[in-house]
């Protein structure tokens, strides 16, 4: 059973792994129960964002100054578990929704 994350309007658990991932990457995804648009609190995905960038200079300079391949894997876990947290811990926020005016 995959599993559901709860939408922050209507409380039901419609949002799957998937969405809360594009959630997790700038997009907009919608709760297929109340049809609320939801994303990524912006705040901290910006945080986010600035961890990932700081891991992947870490390891890819680590790699540049040691003349090895060695860090480059380290990174692929590393990036995984980044992933992880942001699908799990993510919170999503509601956004307006639009009018056709």
């Amino acid at each position: 059973m995959k599993k559901k994350f709860n939408c922050p309007q209507c409380g039901q658990a419609t949002i799957t792994t998937r969405q809360k991932y594009l959630a997790g990457i700038w997009r907009i995804i919608y709760c297929s129960e109340c049809k609320a648009r939801l994303c990524g609190q912006p705040i901290i995905m910006g945080l986010a964002y600035a961890l990932y960038f700081w891991v992947l200079a870490w390891f890819g300079f680590t790699a540049y100054f040691t003349d090895s391949l060695e860090p480059l894997l380290y990174l692929v876990p590393a990036w995984l578990f980044l992933d992880f947290l942001n699908i799990n811990l993510m919170p999503l926020s509601i956004l307006k929704s639009r009018s056709n005016t």
